[in-house]
């Protein structure tokens, strides 16, 4: 598996006419080799991949990384790269420049200074968008394991109990059914603050009438899950009942419309349009979605930015939401498998208006 992946991108580095690239982008090092510590870097050549890291990973190493050649370092990643003479005088070496800080480009320029160093973008993060049948069976675990604990939230919801116990109940209740943890910290916003797509868990206490808007998701093995659902406390008042209704109409069309060779502005305008002939164009704040995978926010980009065409086994999140100041907001999210012929919402949780 890590084989055929830096294989990929060696093929990459022919493409660009590259010498070879460097990766310091932790996500990334983890993809390329297995190493899941929080300190390494690589580097690949047309014919051979390299692993750097230092002593505190000197076993893990050792049972993680199969496909590299191995320096265990005390000094920097690119004093080894130098002292090993990986890198050729006047080659061309790609790095990534979304991910490398001035100061590190500095450090780069400086050791090497008659190297070119080539600034590229999302090498590896395209090669990553694609999942594998591994890939998939972790992010249908991390999925399946989200909607156990949304089952055993819902009892919990009721007027009088706060957000952050909700959001902490739920932080629990993934690692007692077998996730890594988190996927990140969960949304939790009740009532005005259910109009604030990002808003923070606080102790505010759940009302009756409230809108509740939950955006958590299971960490399986690295892989992140990403589900959105909004209840009502009580009986939800006839406004209340006819955005969240919109909201659902858009996420369907989004979903009827997604699968390999649409692309990611097509599908945000799918769920856009609805909303907007609703009326509520201006309440939808977002775009529609993003992918999956070891990021919890990766490529492609569901937006009317891009314009470049989904592939076969991109998982993707479809999460239209409309949010109203003051009143409160209602977004759903499902986490979607790509085929050639359809988009497969992976979540098995009810997407029906529950008043509790």
């Amino acid at each position: 598996m890590y084989e055929k992946r830096t294989n990929q991108v060696m093929q990459k580095i022919i493409d660009n006419n590259l010498s070879s690239f460097y990766i310091t982008n932790i996500t990334n090092v983890r993809y390329l080799s297995g190493f899941t510590g929080s300190a390494g870097s690589m580097l690949i050549t047309k014919e051979k991949a390299y692993f750097f890291t230092d002593g505190r990973y000197t076993e893990q190493v050792k049972s993680q990384v199969k496909n590299c050649k191995i320096y265990i370092t005390g000094s920097s990643h690119l004093q080894e790269i130098y002292k090993q003479k990986l890198i050729a005088v006047d080659s061309s070496v790609g790095f990534e420049s979304q991910h490398v800080t001035h100061f590190v480009h500095k450090n780069m320029c400086e050791k090497f200074p008659r190297v070119d160093w080539v600034g590229t973008e999302n090498i590896v993060e395209t090669i990553a968008a694609v999942k594998d049948s591994d890939e998939i069976s972790y992010l249908k675990t991390a999925i399946e394991i989200t909607d156990k604990v949304f089952d055993e939230i819902l009892p919990l919801l009721e007027a009088g109990v706060t957000e952050n116990k909700i959001a902490a109940t739920m932080s629990y209740k993934f690692k007692e059914y077998g996730a890594d943890g988190d996927s990140y910290d969960p949304i939790v916003a009740s009532g005005w603050r259910s109009a604030l797509p990002h808003a923070t868990p606080t102790n505010k206490k759940i009302e009756k009438g409230d809108f509740v808007v939950m955006d958590f998701g299971a960490l399986y093995n690295g892989y992140h899950a990403d589900m959105t659902r909004t209840v009502v406390i009580g009986k939800a008042t006839s406004e209340q009942s006819d955005i969240y209704n919109i909201v659902s109409e858009s996420q369907i069309a989004g979903i009827k419309k997604a699968k390999a060779g649409t692309t990611g502005a097509e599908v945000d305008r799918a769920c856009r349009s609805v909303i907007e002939k609703a009326g509520y164009g201006k309440y939808f704040t977002h775009s529609t979605g993003h992918g999956l995978g070891l990021e919890v926010h990766t490529m492609p980009r569901l937006s009317s930015a891009n314009n470049e065409k989904l592939l076969e086994n991109y998982v993707v999140t479809i999460e239209p939401g409309i949010y109203i100041p003051k009143l409160g907001g209602v977004r759903i999210e499902d986490d979607c498998l790509l085929t050639k012929e359809s988009c497969i919402p992976l979540n098995k949780s009810t997407k029906n208006l529950l008043e509790l």
